[in-house]
């Protein structure tokens, strides 16, 4: 897993926020190619809608 830091917060994968100051951030994390990905959310609703 990649070490985060205030200055290079991630992106909600969903709506393109910051999820650093999101106080409901979620992760999903899967793995392609032997590698795990992390895609970060800002909230349950974007978690859920880029699940549909």
């Amino acid at each position: 897993m990649v070490e985060l830091t205030d200055e290079d917060p991630p992106e909600c994968r969903q709506c393109g926020d910051s999820v650093a100051s999101a106080s409901k951030q979620r992760v999903v994390s899967t793995v392609e190619d032997g590698t795990a990905i992390h895609h970060y959310f800002c909230s349950d609703d974007c978690l859920e809608a880029w699940e549909s």
